[in-house]
């Protein structure tokens, strides 16, 4: 089945919701950084996945990274490569990422991310609302991609 991936617009925010909502994701923040979102589609026009930026000056959070079994890996790769774009249109200069599952560090070392020492980047990420946790989750592996 075909799918398209696309920059989400203001009509998207509420279907972007619930489907965050369905993978118990928080939605905060969500109508404020719409334009910071991508959202993947199938043909019939509902939501595979979904991906978006919280940006604050030059530096980015991805966040909502949410996908349906039926994305595969080259889908996965292709919205990755997506929102790296997105970063460069924004004009980051860093964009980093928080992860619990282990087993996709090695799909990010591919796409150019590197891991970084959680103690070093935790006060700055506390200043993004979607990580205001991080410092408290467990084993979770922060990494960045240098613009």
């Amino acid at each position: 089945m075909l799918k398209t991936i696309r920059r989400a617009l203001e009509k998207d925010s509420e279907r972007i919701k619930r489907f965050l909502e369905r993978a118990e994701l928080s939605t905060v923040g969500i109508e404020d950084s719409i334009d910071n979102f991508l959202i993947v589609e199938n043909e019939a026009f509902e939501i595979e996945g979904t991906l978006g930026l919280e940006i604050l000056e030059r530096t980015g959070l991805l966040r909502s990274l949410v996908v349906k079994p039926t994305m595969d890996g080259d889908d996965l790769f292709a919205l990755f490569q997506n929102i790296l774009q997105l970063g460069r249109e924004k004009q980051l200069s860093t964009l980093y990422l928080v992860s619990n599952k282990q087993a996709s560090v090695q799909f990010f070392h591919l796409l150019g991310f590197q891991q970084v020492d959680k103690s070093k980047c935790v006060e700055e990420l506390q200043q993004f609302t979607h990580a205001k946790a991080v410092s408290t989750v467990d084993n979770c592996t922060i990494m960045h991609f240098q613009f």
